[in-house]
């Protein structure tokens, strides 16, 4: 596939592709151009043959998960309930007959 600057800023942004590496062998490229394998600083220094995409190249090189701390848990929300609803367990009861109106 042929990958384009917006492909490669969203997977930047995604934290698909690590960005520290991706600086570092690709330190003269300008957001807006998409690099070349001869491009890459690994070619450069001899480590990789090279012959490669280098956004695929990067895409299988998936960076190391960070520990989740907590703080980004979403809840779980169904689309067709909205953002307010409580869930599955708000839907289907029905209250008690008031008592106090006989």
């Amino acid at each position: 596939m042929k990958y384009t600057a917006r492909h490669i800023q969203r997977f930047l942004e995604q934290g698909k592709i690590d960005a520290t590496l991706w600086k570092n062998d690709f330190p003269l490229l300008l957001p807006t151009q998409v690099p070349a394998c001869e491009d890459c600083g690994e070619f450069k220094d001899k480590t990789c043959p090279g012959g490669k995409n280098p956004v695929e190249c990067f895409l299988d090189k998936a960076a190391a998960p960070v520990p989740d701390d907590g703080e980004h848990k979403r809840k779980k929300r169904d689309p067709m309930l909205g953002l307010g609803a409580k869930g599955p367990a708000a839907r289907g009861t029905a209250l008690p007959r008031d008592q106090s109106k006989q």
